[in-house]
Parts: C-alpha cells; structure tokens; sequence
C-alpha cells in the first residue's frame, strides 16, 4: 500500500515525477559526453531528458541547459527525439525560462513540473466550489460555509478518540478507514475537512485527496468510470480525466467516497438474497476503485444501510482485519455545541429538549430572525421547531433523491411511523416487506430506481441488530412527533381509514412531545379531538383514545369538559394533570408511564385503579388529590437531596425554598450555616433571591437565627414541622401561604 512520500533528496523526488509521469524508470545516464542526472526511455527513439538543481542562478541554469542540449544533439544524430526539461527547486526567473526557449528546453520549478503530472491546484479549486456530499445548507442547498467544529470520531478497538486530522495522516500512511455515522451527524463535514488538511503539502507528499460524491455516482461498474464522471461533474478538460486515471494507478491520490448508501440501484426486492445482489451491483464501480487503489481510502456511510458488517466489507472491497472504523458521535459534547453556536455569533439558551445533532444545529443557526425568537427567545417552542426540523429532514432527503418531493418523504415517516405502533418494542422492528408496503400505500407503485436507495437510508431509521435486514427508528424525537401526526390524518381522512386504526391493537402510545405536536395541530379542533376519542373508545383502541385524551389535557388555558367519557384499560405513556382545567372524566384500570401533578382544577374528575411508575409533582401518595383512588404508584418525587429537587422542575425561588426546609427541619444538626443551607443550588441560588426566601421564613416565624463562630446559623421552628412536611409532601400543589409568598419573589 503506498504512503505519503518522503524522499531522501531533490533529484529523487523529480525521478519518481518523472517515472510516475511517464510510465518508464528514470535514471541518470551519460549522454553525448554529459551526464543527464534523468532519462526516460519512452520508446526506442524517444527520450526524456530532465536536469535537475537546487542552485537557483542564472549561471546553473544556462549550464544546464547546455549540458541537455548536447545530449539532444546526440540523440538526434542517432535518429532519437528527446524532449529536455530542467527543472529546478524553487521559481525560475523569466531569465532563465528565456534561456531555455531557444532550444525547445522548459526551464521549471518542481512544482511546475508536477502539474505535468497531475494539476492538483487546477482540482482542488474546482472542487472546494463544489459540495461535499450533505455538508450544505438544507433549505437552499448551497455550500455550508460556516466554519468547522472541532469534534472528535470514535475508533473501534480504541480508547481514545480521533479528530479529522488524525483521520488525514492516517490516509497519507496508505491505511483503509470506513466513517459510519446517522443522518445528520457530520459524516460529509468530516470528509470535507480531511480533504482540506490533506491539500496542505499534498505536493510535497505526493499525496493528492479526491473526494467524490457517490450520490453522483449511479450505475458506474468500474473505479475509473467513477472518477471520469467526478471530474466531468466538476467542469474539468478531458487531458484532466487521463492526468487523474494516471495519478490514481500511480498510488498519488488518497479517495475520499461520502455515502456508499446514497448510490442509486434499479430494483427492489424485500428478499434479503436479492436485496443483497442488488446492493453489491450498485457499488461494484466503488469495490472496483478501492480494490485498484494503491493508497489510503476513506469511505463513509450509514452503516444500517447493510444487515450485517461482513457483507459491508465485502460490498466496499475492504478487509475487515486491516480497515479502521471510525464512527461519528451522533451528538456534540456541551463544550462542542457552545463552540458551534459561538463562531456562527448565535446567542442562544440551549433548552433541554433540544437534541444536539450537528445537523439540528446547523438548522437552527440557518433560522430566521422572527422564527429564532419564536423557538428560543423567552417563551419556546419546541413544537414550531420539530415542525421546521421535520420539513429540513425531508427536504433534505429530497434533494438526495430528485425524483421525490419533501411531502412524500414525509407522508412515508408518518406510514411507517404508524406501522411501529402495534410494534412490541417502541420503535419497530420494520421488515423490507414493511418498508415495501409503507411505500406503496403513499405512492401506490412499487419502489424501483431511486426509490430503492431512499428506502434502505431513510434518515431516522437503524439497523435493528448486525444480522438482520430489518429496520427501527433511531431517534424517538422524530418518532413520537410523526405518531402525533398520523393521528391527524387518520382523523381528517375518510371515516374507513379513521376506523382501521380505531379498530387496531396498538401496544406503544405517544410521549410528551407526540402530545403536544397532537395538541398545537390547528387542522383538529378540541372538540373533534374529543369526537374521535370517543370513536376509538368504543372501537377498542386503547392506545389512540387516551393518546386524544393525553393531548386534550395538555397546556391550555380554556377549561375542557369531557362529557362524561370513560376510559377503561388505557395505556397512556405520559397523563399531564398539571396543565389545564379538565371536567367530567373518569379514567380506570389504565397506565401511566408517568403522571404530572398537582392538579390544575379537577372538576368530576375519577382516577381509579391505576398503575404507574412515578407520580412527579409530590412527593407522597398523602399528597394524592381525593379524587384519585387505588393508585399503585412505585416512586414520587423526591426531595432527598439538592440534586433530586432540581429535577422537580420548580422555579428558582421555590427551589430554595424547599432546600431549606429539607435541610433546616429534616436533617440532623441545630442549625445550618447560611452557606451550607444552599450548597447544591449552584446559579439557581442568586444572593438576592436566597436572601428573599431566609428573610421571609424569618418574618413568619419558621426560622429563627444566631451568630455563630463563622457568622449567621438558621435554625427551625420546629412547631411547624409537621406543616413543612405538608408543603414537601405537595409541592406545586401545596396552598400554604409561605409557599404562595415565595412564588411572588
């Protein structure tokens, strides 16, 4: 395998240029009566005469220059054509390349003579105007040109991590690296940045990157095919092709190939034998290049779009042992998202629920001023911003495969979105007869050519385990969202649709997000959300009526009645109680993934004989409202430590509130020194706001204080313990009067 070159002189450098050149050794030879330090014999009466020097005067220059043209003379009484150079390290002077020019001799630097070889200058400009695979914008799918991130890829078999130029040394070393990574996840940046640190001395080493785009790549059988089709898509002359085709049989190019699964084939099968076949055929053009490739080869990809890892290796033309995998993290660090948004000049607070791909952060920096404000400004909203994500997403599949418009792609993640739903497992698994039939049903023909390709790549969409064909959803972000939507549509579309999945078994209801993509939908009204509720109770749905119900009770500050509606057996993932004003509904032996107290209002409203594993909101089932009966719950809230309490979701002050109390009433000790009292706050406890609180607790007798060695010590009135214990016990529910005071702070 060739690596970068290092040579252990000048002359060996223009040698090795000179044989790569012209395909025969060049050796210095005595010619005429002179020594030519390179000569090519290109056929028995063609040569190739090269001197060489690294004294850069015009006097070394015109001795040269006699000394090739004495041994041209020589050749040509024997019958030869030669055809000299001179080359020198370093630029010539217009003197020096005028000296030559009378005698058909080139005088050039080593750089120069390099370009006869392969202009990589000429390339690399021409190919940094050019996208690198997805590395755009996904909404006007020009060039991303903001600047790069500094992340770190993990290595299999490795403990440490590698950045893109550990990846760049690697590939001048000749090595075989595959970079698998999810949709949105730098894959293509990745490429893009070891392009740009392997042009830095690519001359000097001998070792030229071409990153080719296999999307571009469709129906090509052979490796030269695929780069005569690059450089065509590039712009660049013929005498380019056949400079690059000899460059690449000569080991100087280091291949870069973004998306072994974006290249396109012309059939479907959901037989994994024929599915297999097929995928093999389309990337037979790119096994035929790495297999021919005398030096290093990055190739990148989704790595679900192959069952297994053997036939990946085989497809790809790798050697399991000797390939390196490297993977890209399918999230920034919190220090590589505060670096991503600082060099675009974004100010903004990263809220909880935002996942941190690196494609959801290029999303958001592409943002409109007003659209940023709505989604992050003081309010949020994470439902516009799962609107605008899901849209990019498709989008930019879209642009990947031309003969599909975004709506498509979409109405097929709600399709299979609804397949999941009767699922044992959350997120699938989703068979190549499933992925089939999703397809049909939103195109009605079969998939064939593109559809192909889009089928076994769909962003989102995973390899369930290393030996199987099948398919799950990857990130439940997008998947609760699309459930939310399939249920629109099931709602708006004919009254036989609506009663096919009224009438199904679904086994995996919505989360939080699903129920609040459901609830903001304008295209349902209330009272039609609570129509079909109704619809899908009688039918049996257990899961869709309580996801209704789930959605209806979700933040709203106009009151909802239910009219009496029973659900009996639900299966709710998430029950929001803490929302919204709700009226005349009764809910029994049903789950609850989790269920959000305190009530907002509860106006007839029955729980009873109902399961969770975790009631948040309170802290003990004494906290319980009357109205909810029989409840098995396995854990409340918890106000064990500072830790636990800031995960409740209380404002600042109430936060301290509740610190304080824990510590001061229910821990051992006298007292607590004040800077004890709030260790674990962190910024939570600002000095103004904490000494609002003490001073408060003070004023209405709950605490008393003395100086002690250290200064201040805050001591519990403990006549009110059992008060306190109230206030833990019901938290946001809690009517006390010092908890109201402190919500005013």
């Amino acid at each position: 395998m060739a690596v970068a070159k290092s040579w252990a002189s000048f002359e060996d450098r223009v040698r090795d240029l000179a044989q790569y050149l012209w395909g025969v050794p060049c050796l210095p030879k005595r010619v005429g009566g002179v020594n030519i330090d390179g000569v090519c014999q290109m056929d028995d009466d063609i040569f190739m005469f090269v001197e060489m020097t690294e004294d850069r005067t015009l006097g070394k220059v015109r001795s040269d220059i006699v000394k090739l043209q004495t041994a041209k003379n020589a050749a040509a009484a024997t019958g030869a054509v030669a055809r000299c150079f001179c080359v020198i390290n370093g630029d010539p002077t217009q003197a020096m390349v005028e000296a030559g020019q009378p005698h058909h001799i080139k005088v050039l630097s080593v750089e120069q003579f390099t370009k006869l070889f392969f202009d990589f200058n000429q390339y690399k400009i021409a190919r940094e105007k050019a996208p690198f695979g997805s590395s755009i914008n996904p909404l006007t799918g020009e060039i991303d040109a903001t600047e790069y991130v500094q992340v770190r890829y993990t290595v299999d078999g490795r403990k440490d991590d590698a950045t893109s130029r550990d990846v760049a040394s690697w590939l001048r070393d000749g090595r075989r690296i595959i970079l698998l990574g999810e949709y949105g996840s730098g894959k293509s940046r990745c490429v893009r940045e070891v392009f740009s640190h392997l042009t830095e001395g690519a001359d000097a080493a001998f070792c030229y990157p071409m990153a080719i785009d296999l999307r571009r790549s469709w129906g090509l059988e052979r490796g030269h095919e695929l780069i005569r089709r690059h450089l065509t898509e590039l712009g660049l002359p013929g005498n380019a092709e056949n400079a690059a085709i000899r460059a690449f049989n000569s080991g100087a190019f280091a291949v870069l190939l973004d998306g072994f699964d974006e290249i396109g084939s012309q059939a479907w099968s959901n037989d994994s034998a024929r599915l297999k076949a097929i995928r093999a055929k389309s990337l037979a053009g790119v096994k035929d290049l790495v297999r021919s490739s005398n030096a290093g080869v990055l190739i990148s990809g989704r790595e679900h779009y192959f069952p297994n890892s053997e036939e990946m290796f085989s497809a790809l033309g790798l050697d399991q042992k000797s390939t390196l995998i490297i993977r890209s993290k399918d999230e920034f660090s919190d220090t590589e998202l505060l670096e991503y948004f600082r060099k675009r000049d974004i100010d903004v607070d990263v809220p909880a629920w935002l996942p941190r791909r690196p494609l959801i952060c290029q999303t958001i920096s592409d943002l409109a001023a007003g659209d940023f404000e709505t989604m992050f400004g003081d309010e949020g909203n994470e439902i516009a911003f799962w609107e605008h994500f899901v849209r990019v997403l498709c989008e930019r599949d879209a642009r990947i495969h031309v003969s599909f418009d975004p709506d498509t792609i979409l109405r097929l993640f709600i399709q299979l979105a609804r397949i999941t739903r009767s699922k044992p497992a959350n997120v699938g698994p989703l068979s190549l007869a499933e992925l089939q039939s999703a397809f049909e049903t939103v195109t009605g023909s079969a998939p064939v050519e593109e559809a192909s390709v889009m089928l076994q790549r769909l962003p989102s969409l995973g390899r369930i385990s290393p030996e199987s064909n099948d398919r799950q959803f990857v990130d439940v972000y997008i998947l609760d969202g699309l459930r939310a939507k399939d249920i629109v549509r099931s709602c708006l579309g004919s009254d036989d649709e609506f009663a096919a999945a009224a009438s199904a078994r679904w086994n995996n209801p919505l989360d939080d997000l699903g129920q609040r993509v459901l609830a903001d939908d304008s295209a349902l009204s209330d009272k039609s959300k609570l129509k079909f509720a109704v619809k899908a109770n009688v039918a049996g749905n257990k899961v869709l009526a309580p996801d209704l119900v789930a959605a209806l009770m979700r933040t709203n500050e106009a009151p909802f009645d239910f009219e009496g509606l029973e659900i009996d057996n639900g299966d709710f993932l998430y029950l929001a109680l803490n929302e919204r004003e709700v009226r005349n509904i009764k809910i029994s032996n049903s789950y609850f993934g989790e269920l959000a107290l305190p009530s907002k209002n509860a106006v007839a409203v029955s729980i009873t004989g109902c399961t969770t594993p975790r009631v948040s909101g309170v802290t003990a089932a004494s906290a319980l409202p009357s109205w909810i009966r029989g409840l098995e719950a396995e854990t409340f809230d918890s106000v064990e430590s500072v830790s636990r309490i800031r995960k409740i979701g209380l404002s600042p002050a109430h936060e301290i509130l509740i610190t304080i109390i824990r510590k001061t009433f229910f821990q051992k000790g006298a007292g607590r020194k004040e800077e004890a009292l709030l260790r674990g706050l962190g910024n939570v406890a600002s000095r103004a706001t904490s000494g609002k609180v003490l001073n408060l607790m003070l004023k209405e007798g709950l605490l008393t204080t003395f100086r002690g060695d250290e200064g201040a010590v805050y001591a519990p009135v403990r006549s009110h313990t059992k008060r306190m214990q109230k206030i833990l016990d019901e938290l946001k529910g809690s009517e006390d009067e010092i908890w109201i005071k402190v919500g005013t702070l």
